[in-house]
């Protein structure tokens, strides 16, 4: 499977329109830990693929490995609700989220790769203004907007930012047993 921002704006959407019949003041808890979710599931349907070369036993290797990305969505979802609650300004909302996701995103042991001789683990390098800079402007309009289409909005922009910094990011694994050494670096789409 590939990335496909759709399936992920239509997530995050269904997670707005939920929210709109929360009155009871948890509704920053429910967007923080189903907006963690939702990013681990999109994630999840990436495809990481690296450029492989080791060492095993006497002989080198070279090859493709491929596999998948996660998040702890249990951190994510905790920095998330502490920024929902106290971000006063959009600039602020925007710069946090991008904060808190990049900070999920590049945990360590995060990526998984498999090449024809054995396994690879590593970490997603990438560049969170992808996300801050369309968030701040995504708030920006949204303040302009008279009426409703607002979550829409909110969902598609950042479902294509989360995407653009997924696919314009950096994978890179180090190779395990039965590797001597060795390494790896790639991308998720």
């Amino acid at each position: 499977m590939a990335l496909v921002p759709i399936t992920l704006e239509e997530d995050l959407m269904a997670i707005f329109d939920e929210m709109d019949g929360i009155l009871d003041g948890t509704g920053d808890k429910y967007q923080a830990v189903e907006m963690a979710r939702a990013l681990k599931e999109y994630t999840l349907t990436g495809v990481v693929t690296t450029t492989d070369a080791g060492i095993v036993g006497e002989s080198s290797f070279t090859g493709q490995g491929t596999g998948s990305m996660t998040l702890n969505i249990d951190n994510l979802a905790k920095d998330l609700h502490v920024t929902f609650i106290e971000s006063r300004t959009n600039d602020e909302l925007a710069a946090r989220m991008a904060i808190d996701i990049n900070k999920a995103c590049t945990e360590t042991d995060i990526v998984s790769s498999e090449n024809e001789v054995g396994p690879g683990i590593g970490s997603f390098s990438g560049v969170k203004s992808l996300i801050e800079n369309p968030l701040r402007a995504c708030f920006s309009a949204m303040n302009g907007m008279m009426t409703g289409g607002g979550n829409m909005f909110y969902a598609r922009q950042l479902s294509n930012a989360y995407s653009a910094y997924l696919t314009g990011g950096s994978i890179s694994v180090r190779l395990l047993p039965p590797f001597s050494s060795g390494s790896g670096s790639g991308g998720i789409a």
